[in-house]
């Protein structure tokens, strides 16, 4: 069973024997099921009044599984004031600063700015000599 979606409204038969017209209108999906309609619908899509489009049902059923989210940027740890704890440095191993005991990998950092020339200056090869 094929599906057209119509893109341009036009009149076509809307049953068998082609005795009774209709207004198919745009954005209107039609299921092609018997032979005159994809016949009919053929037509459509030949001359780019109708595209065949394919439907898909949603497969799964019922509430979706949560989903465990993993946070690539580790909190810092704090203490009971709520203060920043600081990194011991007799423990090379471990980094006492971030929740888990490992600090956050450095991020890249942006090249450097082209120089630019400033306002008032000229190429002086493209300057007429007077």
């Amino acid at each position: 069973m094929a599906k057209y979606k119509i893109v341009i409204p036009k009149a076509g038969a809307s049953n068998e024997l082609g005795t009774e017209t209709k207004l198919y209108g745009l954005d209107e999906i039609v299921d092609a099921k018997e032979p005159w309609q994809k016949e009919m619908m053929g037509a459509f899509s030949a001359n780019g009044w109708a595209i065949e489009v394919k439907i898909d049902a949603p497969e799964e059923t019922g509430s979706p599984e949560p989903v465990e989210t993993v946070d690539d940027d580790p909190e810092r740890a704090r203490n009971d004031k709520g203060h920043y704890v600081a990194d011991d440095p007799d423990t090379p191993d471990v980094n006492e600063a971030y929740e888990g005991g490992k600090a956050p990998k450095p991020k890249a950092k942006k090249a450097a700015p082209k120089h630019k020339r400033s306002p008032g200056s000229k190429n002086k090869s493209t300057q007429k000599k007077s």
